[in-house]
């Protein structure tokens, strides 16, 4: 079973005020945390969608197909719309956020490993909330393609097409989205 992988990095930080994509974290952008996660992975093709010169560049010297959004504004569906359309019409799609630095390669695998055992939407869930990287079967390309504005896929999740994947760890759910969220993190790990 094919997967694609989408990252989705067109976001416009406007809690922060300024691209938090390109503040360092671990001694790295916060983006290329997960660009470098996603390369370990070996997925059969990797999308990444972003409104920024240096991440889609960076994209492109690692192998991945970079896309120009040019349309952020509207909202993540745009971004979606975009990975979606460029994925291989029978590949299941897994959508990652560029602003989640303690996600690890083990749930990642963990959650691969569920969808092929369990072909359904999903994504891990801690006891307090659920997150992402969120993996869709390929069925549901028509549904992501007509998500409007700041829609994401979660709007498609029912109680009977989901598969959460449990994980001990909240922390690795965790985006970054205001200085607070980014020096929670430096203060624990750095």
């Amino acid at each position: 079973m094919k997967i694609s992988a989408i990252i989705m990095a067109s976001g416009l930080s406007e809690r922060m005020g300024t691209n938090k994509l390109l503040m360092k974290v671990f001694d790295k952008k916060l983006y290329q945390q997960t660009l470098d996660l996603v390369e370990k992975v070996g997925f059969d093709q990797v999308i990444l969608v972003s409104s920024y010169k240096e991440i889609l560049e960076d994209g492109e010297n690692r192998g991945f197909i970079s896309l120009y959004n040019e349309n952020n504004i509207v909202g993540k569906s745009e971004s979606i719309k975009l990975g979606v359309n460029n994925t291989k019409e029978d590949s299941a799609m897994m959508f990652f956020v560029a602003d989640q630095p303690l996600l690890s390669l083990e749930t990642v695998k963990v959650l691969i490993e569920e969808f092929r055992k369990n072909p359904m939407i999903t994504y891990p869930r801690s006891t307090k909330r659920r997150g992402a990287p969120v993996i869709f079967p390929s069925q549901y390309r028509d549904d992501l393609l007509n998500l409007t504005y700041d829609q994401g896929g979660m709007v498609l999740v029912k109680d009977d097409n989901k598969n959460e994947v449990l994980i001990e760890d909240v922390r690795e759910l965790w985006d970054v989205d205001t200085y607070e969220n980014l020096m929670e993190i430096r203060d624990l790990y750095e």
